[in-house]
């Protein structure tokens, strides 16, 4: 199954206090989120497209001494997360669309075989980890109800991976979207500054 991968990356990285999109964040390897994030991509032989979704200065400034496939293309992101997926889709060139936060440094290749797998069997996939808090649902600071974990699913990525034709035709009408599994702890999001300390990046970010 040959597919588009859009990688969501429009944030500005408010939750860690850097002053900049997060996904421009230097490992102490010298790469950047964005470029971990993509590479998973890069090595599978069925992505045939990657669309990056982010503001064009930043893109342009943080990633010019990359050197960039062919396969490759920008989109401008949008003021919200909803509009930056929609503006990304709209550049795609596959049936298939695997929708990643660019955030998201660590995706397995055992989960990317399994999303894979899960849309070869259906219209629309996300990637989740059981709940292990107890979630309260609360009104008027008041907790009004308390659902049952076992319903309850942590999403990995968002919105769901689906097919391109079906998003095209069923905008207004909706369609079932099926879960599977992944592995809590290596697509960790990279989001808040306990994240950074856990997996190495130098103590000072470069940012160009």
């Amino acid at each position: 199954m040959e597919y588009s991968a859009l990688i969501v990356a429009a944030g500005q990285g408010r939750r860690m206090n850097l002053g900049y999109n997060k996904v421009f964040y230097t490992f102490a390897d010298g790469k950047n989120v964005l470029e971990k994030t993509m590479s998973i991509f890069e090595a599978d032989p069925r992505c045939r497209q990657i669309v990056i979704v982010t503001q064009r200065e930043d893109y342009f400034r943080c990633m010019r001494n990359r050197t960039q496939r062919g396969n490759v293309v920008f989109v401008e992101g949008g003021a919200t997360r909803q509009e930056s997926v929609f503006n990304g889709l709209m550049a795609v060139s596959e049936d298939y669309v695997l929708i990643h936060d660019g955030a998201r440094p660590f995706l397995e290749q055992a989960c990317l075989d399994r999303l894979c797998q899960c849309l070869s069997e259906h219209d629309a996939c996300l990637l989740t980890v059981p709940c292990k808090d107890t979630i309260k649902v609360i009104e008027e600071g008041r907790i009004k109800e308390t659902p049952n974990r076992s319903q309850l699913v942590q999403a990995q990525t968002k919105p769901p991976s689906l097919q391109y034709f079906l998003f095209a035709n069923r905008l207004k009408i909706g369609f079932p979207v099926y879960i599977f599994l992944g592995n809590p702890n290596p697509n960790l999001r990279v989001s808040r500054h306990k994240h950074r300390n856990n997996h190495q990046k130098q103590s000072r970010p470069h940012h160009n």
